[in-house]
């Protein structure tokens, strides 16, 4: 079949009502096995095995870490928001690995070009875990955008009043919910017939492009907003620290929290954010994309496990914190005699001498590590 043939025919099948068909020719068998077998797929599904391995093992170590007793000065709501997210990411690269190990040896053991045909209802079970990692990521931006809201305008009682419920309320919400929407939109797709390729788009290509710029943009007005809420609270550190005798010492930690957990969240949102506009821009990378679904489908997907191995890099190597527990909770992975190691270990002892603190965060931050000694405590008691 020449190209410029095979491209005709292409539009014709994928570009249609829907993608599905209920009796497919021998003209169909051929597309599907050309969408299976050429070099461009086999190539990407490579590349797919190659970043959904490391991106597991990334998500599994950075799960780790966070259930870790290395990272127990970190907020909880903190600690189990993040680890949400790493659970997605993880599902959705265990899938893809097995997907891509799937479709390499169907492709090597074919015998005929009609087994290249995938049943719809069948395609839309097996993407299913994939779709349910996208909305779980996407209900997880959400319900932390949520859980910062109320630490920034109940600061003065969070801590107090029940935070860590509000926390492990919110993270079995998101995932309740993205489960819904989910199973709802692997219904809506799951047409009876077969498909040329299995993808996490059964109905429509439109459909992928439609769904790539809803999370572009909702990823882009959450980075947006959190920058805000890190900005309000900023404002108010300053003047809490103006006025000290007006506030508690538990909303001058609270405050330092907020910004701390703001500083951490924003660079793991941004990262989220730019790799679902690459995903999209991938369109116009080759004007066969969009008539080869297969491979735009492909490509796109292959942002999930690049994110699930950059975003837990960006979040430890851009926070102190989340640094000193991954080297604490993974010694083998660091050098045990680096600086950053030796202050973690070292107990810091009182200075000798007068040190005059021009910063007032500096200060906060020394106020901060005391109080939530004493607040462990108190939740330990209760």
């Amino acid at each position: 079949m020449q190209a410029r043939d095979f491209v005709r025919t292409a539009k014709k099948a994928l570009l249609s009502h829907s993608v599905s068909i209920q009796n497919y020719t021998e003209e169909d068998c051929q597309i599907a096995y050309h969408a299976t077998t050429n070099s461009f797929m086999q190539t990407i599904r490579f590349v797919h095995i190659f970043f959904c391995t490391i991106g597991a093992v990334s998500s599994t170590l950075f799960i780790f870490v966070l259930i870790s007793s290395s990272s127990k000065n970190l907020h909880l709501n903190l600690r189990i928001s993040l680890a949400s997210l790493a659970v997605a990411a993880l599902i959705a690269c265990l899938q893809l690995d097995f997907i891509a190990f799937y479709h390499l040896f169907q492709t090597l053991t074919a015998d005929n070009a009609c087994d290249s045909m995938y049943e719809a209802q069948k395609c839309a079970i097996i993407r299913f875990p994939v779709v349910l990692s996208i909305y779980a990521t996407l209900c997880g931006i959400i319900i932390l955008a949520i859980e910062r809201t109320i630490a920034t305008l109940k600061y003065k009682t969070y801590e107090a009043h029940g935070s860590r419920v509000v926390g492990v309320v919110l993270v079995v919400a998101q995932w309740i919910i993205c489960v819904i929407i989910a199973i709802i939109s692997v219904l809506l797709r799951s047409d009876p017939g077969f498909v040329h390729y299995c993808t996490a788009y059964v109905s429509h290509p439109r459909t992928a492009v439609f769904s790539l710029c809803f999370m572009s943009t909702l990823e882009i007005v959450t980075l947006l907003y959190f920058m805000i809420l890190l900005q309000s609270n900023q404002r108010r550190q300053v003047n809490e620290f103006v006025n000290k005798a007006m506030h508690s010492l538990t909303e001058r930690y609270q405050l330092q929290e907020n910004v701390r957990i703001m500083r951490i969240l924003i660079p793991s949102i941004t990262v989220h954010a730019v790799l679902g506009i690459a995903g999209l821009g991938s369109i116009s990378a080759d004007e066969r994309l969009i008539v080869g679904f297969a491979p735009f489908s492909e490509v796109v997907m292959l942002v999930i496990p690049i994110y699930a191995v950059v975003f837990p890099l960006v979040a430890i190597f851009r926070n102190k914190q989340l640094r000193l527990a991954t080297r604490k909770a993974l010694p083998f992975l660091f050098n045990p005699t680096s600086p950053e190691t030796s202050e973690m270990l070292v107990e810091h002892a009182p200075p000798v001498h007068n040190v005059i603190v021009s910063r007032p965060s500096r200060q906060l931050e020394k106020e901060s590590d005391t109080h939530f000694v004493l607040l462990n405590e108190m939740w330990k008691k209760g």
